[in-house]
């Protein structure tokens, strides 16, 4: 019987474990990516106030903060969950289509259900 190949021959192993280690990545960095892009939105929407107040017009909307962004990082980290739950279920199959074929029970027993001898 052949042996089993190693866990990490298989890429969708690797792709699997990349994709664990990004969204714990994301999950840790979130509240400062929140923090920063508020900042960097903030400045954006200042100066399109500034633009809108020059041209006499009243500053519409409101500011960014880290928890509503414009650009959040939610659509990321639901594309990677997805790649990542994929990547796990094509490994998860391959593993199970690898795995030798056991016996079936018809082949070892004889007439009427008895094990053959």
């Amino acid at each position: 019987m052949p042996a089993r190949p190693s866990l990490s021959d298989s890429p969708w192993f690797w792709a699997y474990l990349f994709g664990v280690a990004a969204l714990i990545g994301a999950v840790l960095v979130a509240p400062k990516y929140g923090q920063r892009q508020a900042q960097i939105e903030r400045e954006y929407q200042g100066r399109e106030r500034a633009l809108e107040l020059q041209h006499g017009q009243a500053p519409q909307g409101q500011l960014s903060t880290p928890r509503q962004t414009i650009i959040p990082l939610r659509p990321l980290l639901v594309a990677v969950a997805i790649a990542t739950a994929g990547a796990w279920l094509l490994f998860w199959r391959s593993r199970q289509v690898s795995r030798p074929v056991s016996a079936s029970p018809e082949a070892t027993l004889g007439e009427l259900g008895r094990p053959r001898e």
